[in-house]
């Protein structure tokens, strides 16, 4: 149950209807599938959502999943511990949480371990435990081994959305992680998918988007 507040939580951010609904479904099931376009505003609903769950006292944990996949060529060997290998993975998502609320408190809860990541190649072992919540952010990268790996780690009130347009796929997988995940809730009434219509970004994106739809 959500803690009820004296005062509504002000963010930065406002959520479109498309949104809105995603932010529901996360608040109510435990496993939601996100696609959509590039800028149709996935991760920012993800971000927004995720912190609503702790300031609600729903969840005290966000973990963050992203491959560790790179567009084009790699970078190669990156020095420093793991926190600092994986921060240009997620640099993303911590972008959103600070577009959606006060970045000095989204730094103190990154500071005392609230929000967190781990590679994907860590999750064997672990669960989602019921006060957390774990995004898997750029789905299209990871295999179906991979996200049946990640999705069979939610524990009982654990809660993980997965997020991704298979569009921008960098792996050499057809059928990816986010095809398995869009396969699964089609097929299983509890996990609940919806798709991002609009365009967060410049109305360039979405020419460039159309062009590429109807070049191939």
């Amino acid at each position: 149950m959500s803690k009820k507040l004296k005062n509504p939580i002000k963010y930065k951010i406002s959520l479109d209807q498309g949104q809105r609904e995603v932010k529901e479904a996360i608040h109510n099931n435990q496993i939601v599938v996100v696609i959509g376009q590039a800028g149709s505003g996935k991760s920012a609903v993800c971000a927004l959502t995720s912190l609503d769950l702790m300031f609600k006292k729903e969840v005290d944990e966000i973990i963050i999943i992203r491959p560790a996949i790179e567009v084009g060529k790699t970078l190669g060997y990156l020095k420093g511990d793991l926190k600092e290998k994986l921060d240009p993975y997620i640099e993303a998502f911590t972008a959103n949480l600070y577009k959606s609320y006060d970045r000095l408190k989204i730094d103190k809860h990154i500071s005392d371990g609230q929000i967190t990541s781990i590679p994907v190649q860590f999750i064997r072992g672990k669960t989602v435990e019921n006060n957390q919540i774990m995004i898997i952010e750029e789905a299209q990268n990871l295999t179906k081994h991979e996200m049946l790996a990640i999705l069979t780690r939610i524990g009982k009130g654990g809660r993980i959305v997965v997020s991704g347009d298979n569009q921008q796929s960098d792996i050499r997988d057809k059928f990816t992680g986010l095809h398995y995940a869009i396969e699964l809730s089609k097929n299983i009434d509890e996990i609940k998918m919806f798709k991002l219509e609009s365009n967060h970004r410049s109305e360039l994106v979405g020419k460039i988007l159309d062009y590429e739809d109807e070049k191939f």
